[in-house]
């Protein structure tokens, strides 16, 4: 049975020239397809006929990608507080398959305290703010293994009273104020 081009469905099938539905009820792509076609590559590339010409050709070679200097790395923190919760958001820059996790420290007063190591983008302080007005500052790392590389972040300063943020901007010293409404 032949269809025409415009009511086919996604699991449509190529044959002799011709698209035809697939066989009702049944998937097109059977599950775990993704790591059987992982071991075929895995198995491509171990033989010991293998170049990265052949794979090209084969669409299994990308792009080399080069790592970052892990002595000037530095990542960038954001803050907002809302309903007591400080919300902070930092990213991997790009860099996720280099780096292993992102320390984020904080300052309530006596000094700089480790808060977490996060190995998921964004993380939410929910240590209420005290009544009294009160400063607490953030600040950033990135981590290999057990080890702090680059530079820390930026501190972002958050005064817990009228709820105003000072930062500095990335390679200036001026700091910067917001007011929250």
């Amino acid at each position: 049975m032949q269809v025409p081009f415009r009511s086919l469905h996604p699991s449509a099938v190529l044959h002799g020239g011709f698209f035809y539905p697939a066989a009702p009820g049944r998937n097109s792509v059977s599950t775990g397809i993704l790591t059987r076609f992982l071991v075929l590559v895995n198995a491509i590339k171990a033989h010991q006929n293998y170049t990265t010409a052949i794979g090209d050709i084969l669409g299994i070679e990308g792009p080399e990608i080069s790592p970052p200097d892990l002595n000037t790395i530095q990542p960038v923190i954001n803050a907002l507080a809302t309903s007591g919760i400080v919300k902070i958001t930092w990213s991997w820059g790009g860099h996720r398959e280099f780096l292993s996790m992102c320390e984020i420290q904080i300052n309530r007063g006596p000094g700089w305290v480790p808060l977490t190591y996060d190995t998921t983008p964004n993380y939410e302080d929910t240590q209420r703010h005290p009544a009294a007005p009160t400063k607490w500052s953030y600040r950033a790392i990135y981590r290999v293994d057990d080890h702090q590389v680059g530079l820390w972040s930026a501190p972002f300063l958050l005064n817990s009273a009228t709820q105003t943020f000072t930062f500095r901007i990335q390679g200036t010293s001026k700091n910067r104020h917001f007011q929250m409404e």
